[in-house]
């Protein structure tokens, strides 16, 4: 897929009214989703358009809030700063049944473990382990979420 045809889809996906439709869209751009994944409106994903959407990976039944920002690339672009930084390139994956909250930010490099919350306006830059909840600028992770119990409707 060319870089073009990637940038149209995921400027489709950021205003697609309907979340089967932003997901069909995202899945076109070559980002792994899973099965029963709900993604809010105004999705932005940052990487580099050559890239072929492998670094960004959502598992199953993941809940994605509106408003929220997945970097899996990041450049001071043509200021003075690029031969000092650089690229800052990594790859994001949201494990199964995670829950990201309205307008967090994920940056490269981050994992959110299965079964974690991350609380809106969070901005991950270190990995959530699985059944945490995370909060705040940086996010921290602030307490344990139960396993529920299987064995009850």
């Amino acid at each position: 897929m060319t870089a073009f045809m990637r940038k149209l889809f995921k400027m489709m996906a950021h205003w697609a009214p309907g979340n089967d439709l932003r997901v069909a869209l995202l899945r076109k751009c070559g980002y792994q989703i899973g099965s029963e994944v709900y993604v809010g409106q105004g999705l932005v994903i940052a990487d580099k358009l050559e890239d072929s959407g492998a670094d960004v990976r959502i598992g199953n039944r993941v809940s994605i809030g509106p408003n929220v920002t997945i970097v899996t690339a990041s450049s001071p672009n043509k200021s003075r700063l690029a031969p000092i930084v650089g690229v800052t390139r990594g790859r994001v994956v949201i494990d199964d049944d995670a829950w990201i909250g309205a307008g967090a930010i994920l940056l490269p490099g981050v994992t959110v473990g299965a079964m974690s919350i991350v609380g809106a306006g969070a901005v991950v830059n270190q990995d959530i382990p699985p059944r945490c909840l995370a909060v705040g600028v940086p996010a921290k992770v602030v307490r344990q979420i139960e396993a529920p119990d299987e064995s009850k409707p």
